[in-house]
Protein backbone atom coordinates (compact mmCIF):
# COMPACT_ATOMS: atom_id res chain seq x y z
CA UNK A 1 0.00 0.00 0.00
CA UNK A 2 2.69 2.41 1.19
CA UNK A 3 4.54 1.75 -2.66
CA UNK A 4 1.40 2.56 -4.61
CA UNK A 5 0.93 5.45 -2.45
CA UNK A 6 4.04 6.74 -3.39
CA UNK A 7 3.53 6.04 -7.39
CA UNK A 8 -0.01 8.03 -7.13
CA UNK A 9 2.19 10.98 -6.05
CA UNK A 10 4.82 10.17 -8.52
CA UNK A 11 2.18 10.24 -10.84
CA UNK A 12 0.65 13.12 -9.54
CA UNK A 13 3.59 15.27 -9.63
CA UNK A 14 4.21 14.01 -13.20
CA UNK A 15 0.69 15.55 -14.35
CA UNK A 16 1.73 18.70 -12.45
CA UNK A 17 5.56 18.63 -14.10
CA UNK A 18 4.52 18.07 -17.88
CA UNK A 19 1.45 20.61 -17.51
CA UNK A 20 3.70 23.04 -16.17
CA UNK A 21 6.37 22.70 -18.30
CA UNK A 22 4.22 21.72 -21.39
CA UNK A 23 2.24 25.22 -21.18
CA UNK A 24 5.29 26.80 -20.47
CA UNK A 25 7.42 25.50 -23.60
CA UNK A 26 4.61 26.62 -25.88
CA UNK A 27 6.11 29.88 -25.62
CA UNK A 28 9.75 28.85 -24.83
CA UNK A 29 11.15 29.10 -28.50
CA UNK A 30 9.80 32.21 -29.17
CA UNK A 31 11.18 33.42 -25.73
CA UNK A 32 14.57 32.61 -26.77
CA UNK A 33 14.64 34.58 -29.77
CA UNK A 34 14.25 31.66 -32.34
CA UNK A 35 16.96 29.45 -30.67
CA UNK A 36 17.60 26.25 -32.62
CA UNK A 37 18.87 24.12 -29.78
CA UNK A 38 15.19 25.34 -27.94
CA UNK A 39 13.55 24.79 -30.81
CA UNK A 40 14.37 21.07 -31.09
CA UNK A 41 12.56 20.19 -28.13
CA UNK A 42 10.07 22.66 -27.77
CA UNK A 43 7.41 23.91 -30.36
CA UNK A 44 8.34 26.47 -32.92
CA UNK A 45 5.20 26.71 -34.71
CA UNK A 46 1.32 25.71 -34.55
CA UNK A 47 1.60 22.42 -36.38
CA UNK A 48 -0.06 19.72 -34.08
CA UNK A 49 3.51 17.68 -34.51
CA UNK A 50 5.30 21.08 -32.68
CA UNK A 51 2.70 20.98 -30.32
CA UNK A 52 3.29 16.96 -29.16
CA UNK A 53 6.73 18.37 -28.04
CA UNK A 54 4.66 19.89 -25.32
CA UNK A 55 4.03 16.51 -23.87
CA UNK A 56 7.01 14.43 -25.16
CA UNK A 57 10.19 16.25 -23.81
CA UNK A 58 9.30 17.68 -20.57
CA UNK A 59 7.71 13.59 -19.86
CA UNK A 60 11.51 12.94 -20.87
CA UNK A 61 12.65 14.92 -18.65
CA UNK A 62 10.38 14.06 -15.77
CA UNK A 63 10.97 10.33 -15.90
CA UNK A 64 14.55 10.58 -16.74
CA UNK A 65 14.76 12.79 -13.37
CA UNK A 66 12.75 10.27 -11.63
CA UNK A 67 14.11 7.27 -12.35
CA UNK A 68 16.26 6.85 -9.22
CA UNK A 69 12.76 7.35 -6.96
CA UNK A 70 10.87 5.03 -8.66
CA UNK A 71 11.74 0.95 -8.36
CA UNK A 72 9.86 -0.81 -11.32
CA UNK A 73 10.54 -3.18 -13.38
CA UNK A 74 7.67 -1.90 -15.82
CA UNK A 75 9.50 2.12 -15.51
CA UNK A 76 11.07 2.29 -19.35
CA UNK A 77 7.31 0.52 -20.48
CA UNK A 78 5.28 3.19 -18.30
CA UNK A 79 7.51 5.98 -20.06
CA UNK A 80 6.64 4.72 -23.33
CA UNK A 81 2.76 4.53 -22.90
CA UNK A 82 2.98 7.78 -21.23
CA UNK A 83 4.98 9.25 -24.10
CA UNK A 84 2.38 7.39 -26.49
CA UNK A 85 -0.89 8.50 -25.25
CA UNK A 86 -0.75 12.02 -26.44
CA UNK A 87 1.26 11.21 -29.35
CA UNK A 88 -1.61 9.59 -30.64
CA UNK A 89 -4.45 11.24 -28.77
CA UNK A 90 -4.28 14.67 -29.50
CA UNK A 91 -4.05 14.17 -33.08
CA UNK A 92 -7.26 11.96 -33.03
CA UNK A 93 -9.34 14.51 -31.17
CA UNK A 94 -7.78 17.77 -33.16
CA UNK A 95 -8.42 15.93 -36.26
CA UNK A 96 -11.80 14.66 -34.66
CA UNK A 97 -13.50 18.01 -33.41
CA UNK A 98 -12.26 20.16 -36.30
CA UNK A 99 -13.65 17.86 -39.29
CA UNK A 100 -17.06 18.52 -37.67
CA UNK A 101 -16.16 22.75 -36.48
CA UNK A 102 -13.91 23.24 -39.98
CA UNK A 103 -11.88 25.09 -37.04
CA UNK A 104 -9.61 25.11 -34.18
CA UNK A 105 -11.16 25.77 -30.95
CA UNK A 106 -8.35 26.97 -28.50
CA UNK A 107 -10.46 25.53 -25.39
CA UNK A 108 -10.75 22.31 -26.77
CA UNK A 109 -6.88 22.46 -27.89
CA UNK A 110 -5.91 23.05 -24.37
CA UNK A 111 -8.46 21.07 -22.46
CA UNK A 112 -7.08 17.87 -24.57
CA UNK A 113 -3.59 18.59 -24.12
CA UNK A 114 -4.22 18.31 -20.38
CA UNK A 115 -6.55 15.46 -20.55
CA UNK A 116 -3.99 13.94 -22.80
CA UNK A 117 -0.94 14.41 -20.14
CA UNK A 118 -3.63 12.81 -17.38
CA UNK A 119 -4.20 10.26 -19.29
CA UNK A 120 -0.52 9.28 -19.64
CA UNK A 121 0.05 9.40 -15.80
CA UNK A 122 -2.92 7.24 -15.29
CA UNK A 123 -1.78 4.66 -17.70
CA UNK A 124 1.96 5.04 -16.38
CA UNK A 125 0.23 4.71 -12.44
CA UNK A 126 -1.71 1.91 -13.50
CA UNK A 127 1.72 0.22 -15.36
CA UNK A 128 3.96 0.54 -12.67
CA UNK A 129 1.96 -0.47 -9.81
CA UNK A 130 1.93 -4.05 -11.67
CA UNK A 131 3.80 -6.45 -9.55
CA UNK A 132 3.67 -8.67 -12.82
CA UNK A 133 7.24 -8.01 -14.98
CA UNK A 134 6.39 -7.02 -18.74
CA UNK A 135 9.69 -8.45 -19.51
CA UNK A 136 9.32 -8.34 -23.57
CA UNK A 137 7.49 -5.23 -23.26
CA UNK A 138 10.02 -3.16 -21.20
CA UNK A 139 12.61 -4.17 -23.50
CA UNK A 140 10.73 -3.00 -26.74
CA UNK A 141 9.86 0.00 -25.19
CA UNK A 142 13.77 1.05 -24.33
CA UNK A 143 13.53 0.89 -28.31
CA UNK A 144 10.47 2.95 -29.13
CA UNK A 145 11.50 5.80 -26.68
CA UNK A 146 14.70 6.07 -28.82
CA UNK A 147 12.90 6.03 -32.01
CA UNK A 148 10.53 8.91 -30.67
CA UNK A 149 13.31 11.24 -29.74
CA UNK A 150 15.18 10.96 -32.98
CA UNK A 151 12.11 11.33 -35.16
CA UNK A 152 11.10 14.33 -33.47
CA UNK A 153 15.10 15.75 -33.64
CA UNK A 154 14.39 14.76 -37.30
CA UNK A 155 11.23 15.87 -38.32
CA UNK A 156 11.83 19.43 -36.60
CA UNK A 157 14.85 19.96 -38.45
CA UNK A 158 13.52 18.19 -41.65
CA UNK A 159 9.49 18.49 -42.18
CA UNK A 160 7.64 16.07 -44.22
CA UNK A 161 5.18 18.10 -46.35
CA UNK A 162 2.20 16.25 -44.70
CA UNK A 163 -0.51 18.22 -43.14
CA UNK A 164 0.51 17.01 -39.40
CA UNK A 165 3.40 19.04 -39.68
CA UNK A 166 2.07 22.21 -41.55
CA UNK A 167 1.74 25.09 -39.30
CA UNK A 168 -2.10 26.60 -39.90
CA UNK A 169 -1.46 29.52 -39.26
CA UNK A 170 1.14 30.59 -42.00
CA UNK A 171 1.23 27.14 -44.39
CA UNK A 172 4.92 26.63 -43.21
CA UNK A 173 6.66 23.28 -41.72
CA UNK A 174 9.38 23.38 -38.87
CA UNK A 175 11.33 25.94 -38.66
CA UNK A 176 10.70 28.87 -40.90
CA UNK A 177 14.01 28.81 -43.21
CA UNK A 178 16.08 26.58 -41.32
CA UNK A 179 18.92 27.09 -43.86
CA UNK A 180 18.60 30.53 -43.72
CA UNK A 181 18.39 30.07 -40.22
CA UNK A 182 21.40 27.76 -39.87
CA UNK A 183 23.47 30.55 -41.63
CA UNK A 184 22.57 33.74 -40.07
CA UNK A 185 23.50 31.97 -36.12
CA UNK A 186 25.74 29.50 -36.89
CA UNK A 187 27.46 30.12 -40.15
CA UNK A 188 27.16 25.98 -41.22
CA UNK A 189 26.39 26.27 -44.33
Amino acid sequence: MKYTKKLWWFCFWGFCFVSILGTFSHFLYEFSGNNLFVGIFFPVNESIWEHLKMTIFPTLLFFICANNFIKSTNFFFAMFISLLTPIILIPVIFYSYTSISHQSILAIDIISFYLCVFLAFLFAFLILKQERNFVLLETFSYFFIVIIVIAYFTFTLFPPKVFLFEDPTNGSYGFKNLIYFLKLHYNLL
